[in-house]
């Protein structure tokens, strides 16, 4: 079976490199990546009802979404892997299209004031280390699904 899945990549390399085909494919998929983020970013922007220092008032079409404030990209990837909006007042919701940031590492949203429920698709970021949400007045239950984030180490819901 290894002997096979070897075979098959070669095969797919030699095609690639053999015929010189485009790999328009690969910048097709980061493309998709970064729109995906995007758009999720946006719709986080959405939820947010007050931004009293107008701290997301530069998230939009003019700048890359990896340099609006409290967003960080990795460095190989342009993905976003921290949120980091504390301490400025927000009020509003926390979107459920936070799960698609699936390169999210650090969610920092604590000392705002977001309401609702933390969202289920809060539980799709596997690679989620630090939650933190504390001083907000999230209602509801704590969503299950982030036993899905199996490398939590640090969440502060207080």
């Amino acid at each position: 079976m290894k002997l096979q899945a070897n075979l098959c990549l070669a095969a797919i390399f030699l095609l690639f490199f053999s015929f010189k085909l485009p790999l328009f494919s690969i910048s097709a998929i980061h493309a998709l990546s970064n729109h995906t983020d995007r758009l999720a970013l946006l719709h986080f922007k959405k939820s947010i009802t007050s931004d009293p220092f107008g701290i997301l008032s530069s998230w939009n079409d003019y700048v890359s979404f990896c340099n609006w404030p409290g967003v960080t990209c990795g460095r190989r990837h342009p993905r976003v892997t921290s949120l980091d909006l504390q301490s400025y007042n927000l009020k509003g919701s926390l979107s459920p299209h936070i799960g698609s940031l699936t390169f999210l590492r650090f969610i920092r949203l604590q000392n705002n004031s977001f309401s609702s429920e933390i969202p289920e698709q809060v539980g799709y970021l596997f690679r989620l280390q630090r939650l933190f949400l504390s001083n907000n007045t999230f209602g509801g239950r704590i969503p299950v699904s982030l036993m899905n984030c199996s490398e939590l180490k640090y969440i502060y819901l207080s």
